[in-house]
């Protein structure tokens, strides 16, 4: 059993940083395989976490810890770019801010239902399996939501392939003056 991992919020920046910065360097199309990757990645932070939950070795929690913290990173930069990229410039404080808001409320509810002595007042184990099981929720409900966008992008043609083939003809057109 692992007990509470503690952290540095040195080295947790870091990390998050790092993953954060290496996502930068990945060529994939977020607008359709984002919610998919959302999907995954929380899969992974929820199968940490139960890693965390039931493996007694203090190494093997560290290293669960830094997988997970690395993933959650990971999502909170894929989540921001899906939310961003839709948005104009002025709509990106109100739409974080109230984001932001939602998250820290929704987080407030869940510590004071499963960790506070008024509310639940859960060990350390039922806390980590009610944690994992969120993120397995969450990991399913991203997974069937980037499924159907795969799924629908695949049955219509999109904009891009039709904005290509212009392209292209433009381009042809004008090769013998270039």
């Amino acid at each position: 059993m692992c007990s509470l991992v503690l952290q540095n919020p040195l080295t947790s920046f870091f990390e998050g940083a790092a993953t954060a910065y290496g996502i930068g360097f990945t060529e994939v199309r977020w607008d359709q395989w984002g919610e998919l990757a959302l999907g995954g990645f929380s899969g992974l932070g929820a199968a940490a976490l139960f890693l965390m939950t039931f493996i007694r070795n203090i190494w093997v929690c560290y290293a669960g810890y830094i997988v997970f913290k690395c993933l959650y990173m990971l999502l909170i930069t894929i989540a921001m770019y899906q939310i961003a990229a839709d948005l104009t410039m002025e709509r990106y404080a109100l739409v974080f801010g109230a984001n932001n808001f939602g998250a820290l409320a929704l987080q407030t509810i869940i510590t004071s239902v499963v960790v506070d002595s008024r509310g639940l007042g859960l060990g350390i184990i039922p806390q980590f399996t009610i944690y994992a099981s969120y993120f397995s929720l969450i990991a399913v409900v991203f997974s069937l939501r980037g499924l159907f966008t795969i799924w629908r992008s695949d049955k219509e043609p999109t904009a891009a392939v039709r904005n290509d083939d212009t392209l292209s003809v433009y381009a042809s057109s004008l090769a013998p003056y270039l």
